[in-house]
């Protein structure tokens, strides 16, 4: 797992030393920024990651800021990125979603939750074997990272509930997510996805 190396981004340093510690202990490299400008700076000179963990409240500039300058950088603009916050409301998880976080952690978080969902976004980052890979591609221009995360548990099989405990989500949630993913892509029902990702057509 020494290869895969996650970018963590919080300008509080003992939440990034708790992360880091997590981290390394999981068997994950690890690169620490104390700010957005930091994070694009590394990324700037060419440095590549797996995934970044993002902080949204920072001074200067905030997560969601970053989050745009991160996607003008040509190495990460596919790069999966999870959003980490202290806020919980669901404006927020919306807000995440909406600019194509793969997903979003409250904090305080709990230790094994965190790690299951970074092995999880991971895990669909590095394994899209069974999808139509022209279907897939078309997927990836209209949604977001969650959104997209969940449609392929969709072409998979999954109901919502099943979605719902795999990512560690809320029913609603996962419901809201499958709603926004039918209205983007103009399919009417959950078997049009499936057949899509998995056949090409629909």
């Amino acid at each position: 797992m020494a290869e895969i190396e996650i970018l963590c981004v919080d300008d509080d340093i003992r939440m990034l030393n708790t992360i880091e510690d997590i981290l390394i202990n999981a068997g994950y490299a690890v690169t620490l920024a104390k700010s957005g400008k930091q994070a694009v700076e590394y990324l700037e000179r060419g440095f590549e990651y797996s995934l970044i963990l993002l902080d949204v409240d920072m001074p200067e500039m905030d997560g969601y800021q970053t989050f745009e300058e991160i996607r003008k950088i040509d190495i990460s603009k596919n790069t999966p990125i999870i959003f980490l916050t202290g806020m919980e409301a669901p404006d927020f998880q919306i807000k995440g979603l909406e600019y194509g976080a793969a997903d979003y952690i409250t904090k305080p978080f709990i230790k094994s939750v965190f790690l299951a969902r970074i092995k999880n976004r991971i895990s669909m980052n590095t394994s899209d074997s069974g999808y139509n890979e022209k279907a897939l591609a078309e997927f990836e221009k209209l949604l977001s990272g969650t959104e997209l995360t969940v449609a392929k548990l969709i072409a998979d099989g999954l109901s919502n509930n099943e979605i719902a405990e795999r990512l560690d989500r809320k029913y609603d949630y996962i419901k809201h997510v499958s709603s926004a993913i039918l209205g983007k892509t103009y399919m009417k029902t959950r078997a049009d996805i499936r057949n899509f990702l998995k056949n090409g057509k629909n």
